[in-house]
């Protein structure tokens, strides 16, 4: 794993590569972390796989693209995908579910009519973000919110407690009806390593007012 030289490309802003980055600074591996300004983008997207970020270059030769496949390949690098087949299937679970909230909560940000947009995020209040919790809250249960999956720290964690931060730029009350929820993402946050990598990070301003 030492000889693994990873090279991450995406822009400058937050975004779909944050949950790569916090696997690297939960891990403490290193990385060259490469930013690209939007003025730059046409120069650089022809030499990507799909012509869009992020991208993992691995011993520079190697070219990884889409930010879940990027995800899962270091977490089984490096160890995070739990202790057996069903634990890593159940990882991969939670993390299709997050994104699949993700795609929903997506609709909102990209809704320029004011009402429209209103609309959309009371639908996902209401009714699709409720069914993911309640799904996260069970699986929580089982062990009083410590880990999502097993009884050690996975990439599903820190891919959830990633996705709470914008979810909790919707609604500061998002995590009111979750204790276990809210147990889970306080108790992951509060990992020195996690909690400094967020420290450092800008602050998000995904749903801006139309």
């Amino acid at each position: 794993m030492n000889e693994m030289r990873c090279k991450l490309i995406y822009f400058e802003d937050r975004g779909k590569a944050d949950l790569i980055k916090l696997l690297f600074a939960y891990t403490g591996k290193t990385y060259e972390d490469v930013q690209i300004k939007p003025s730059d983008w046409n120069f650089y997207k022809s030499f990507m796989p799909f012509e869009q970020l992020p991208v993992l270059v691995v011993n520079e030769g190697l070219k990884i693209a889409q930010a879940i496949t990027i995800a899962r390949y270091l977490a089984n690098k490096f160890n995070l995908t739990g202790s057996n087949d069903n634990e890593s299937i159940l990882c991969d679970m939670v993390v299709e579910q997050l994104r699949e909230c993700g795609d929903n909560a997506s609709l909102i940000i990209q809704e320029i009519d004011i009402n429209k947009r209103n609309l959309l995020s009371q639908k996902f209040l209401s009714d699709i973000l409720p069914k993911t919790l309640n799904g996260f809250e069970k699986m929580l249960s089982v062990n009083s919110g410590r880990f999502i999956v097993g009884n050690k720290i996975t990439w599903a964690d820190l891919a959830l407690v990633n996705s709470l931060e914008w979810l909790d730029e919707l609604s500061k009350q998002v995590l009111k009806n979750y204790p276990f929820v809210k147990t889970h993402n306080e108790y992951i946050r509060n990992i020195p390593q996690v909690n400094e990598w967020f420290k450092l990070q800008k602050p998000l301003r995904v749903f801006k007012k139309a």
